[in-house]
């Protein structure tokens, strides 16, 4: 379905429909009932984007999703479906973007990770970056595998049973299940500690670093914030970098194998 350069690309319509309509549900009663009515808007501008997407028409599919992020909703559904109809519609940078948006609160989908995985096979620029250790690349992909707020609340699930486990081998009577109880609660005190600090290390990333994506089909990047600068490079429409600082209209970037200088902050689209 996603392999391969001339494979069609479809977007989440019908198996994923329940499913945002119970998330722009939720949302909307969480802020007040009130907003039945933007519920009913978002639900048809969504069902509308699909199908000028059927349609083939992506510039209007576009414009519909975007109504839909305008709106403050954050999905992933509508993030991979906006990546799905940028592709189409030759839009490279935002295409990725959109794509990396929608992995960014589903790590998991395969559908996101394969969809990007292609559009990055059209990118100009090809980063070497450092070849990660095996054990260290699949740890990472086991500890990024769940969205960060299901990571949170994993590590609270956690720690509340281990809790509860402990104070049952306080008060329970029989020295059979305390000690059940007393070993259960160790090794969940134990898996907590485990989630618990990579949980606090995905949140320290998630604070402290600003990932980008070059939205202008070539982007130059100088020694300095300013035109007056001297250009190291050149870059081009969908490379991901990482945003070091910002002054006035630029940015600091660094690529992944360490190349780094300031390029207009127009050319990034914020992840």
């Amino acid at each position: 379905m996603h392999a391969g350069g001339d494979t069609p690309i479809f977007c989440k319509s019908r198996t994923y429909r329940f499913t945002f309509v119970l998330f722009v549900l939720g949302a909307c009663f969480c802020q007040s009932l009130a907003a039945s009515s933007q519920t009913i808007d978002v639900l048809r501008q969504f069902q509308a984007g699909n199908q000028f997407y059927s349609q083939g028409n992506f510039k209007e599919a576009i414009e519909q999703y975007l109504r839909i992020t305008g709106a403050n909703f954050v999905n992933e559904i509508v993030y991979y479906n906006l990546g799905n109809a940028f592709f189409k519609d030759n839009q490279l940078g935002k295409a990725i973007l959109y794509y990396e948006k929608a992995r960014r609160l589903a790590p998991g989908d395969l559908e996101i990770t394969e969809n990007l995985s292609l559009a990055r096979t059209r990118i100009v620029d090809k980063v070497e970056s450092p070849q990660e250790a095996f054990l260290w690349r699949q740890l990472n992909r086991l500890l990024n595998f769940l969205p960060l707020d299901q990571h949170t609340g994993l590590a609270v699930t956690l720690f509340v049973i281990a809790n509860g486990l402990f104070t049952l081998f306080i008060l329970a009577k029989s020295e059979r299940l305390r000690r059940i109880s007393l070993y259960a609660c160790a090794f969940l005190g134990i898996l907590f500690l485990i989630v618990g600090a990579s949980n606090v290390f995905r949140i320290y990333q998630s604070v402290t670093i600003q990932e980008a994506v070059i939205l202008a089909e070539k982007a130059d990047v100088l020694s300095g914030p300013g035109e007056d600068n001297p250009t190291l490079f050149s870059i081009h429409e969908g490379l991901k970098v990482k945003v070091q600082a910002e002054l006035n209209q630029w940015s600091q970037i660094s690529l992944e194998n360490g190349w780094n200088g300031w390029v207009k902050t127009e050319a990034l689209g914020m992840i």
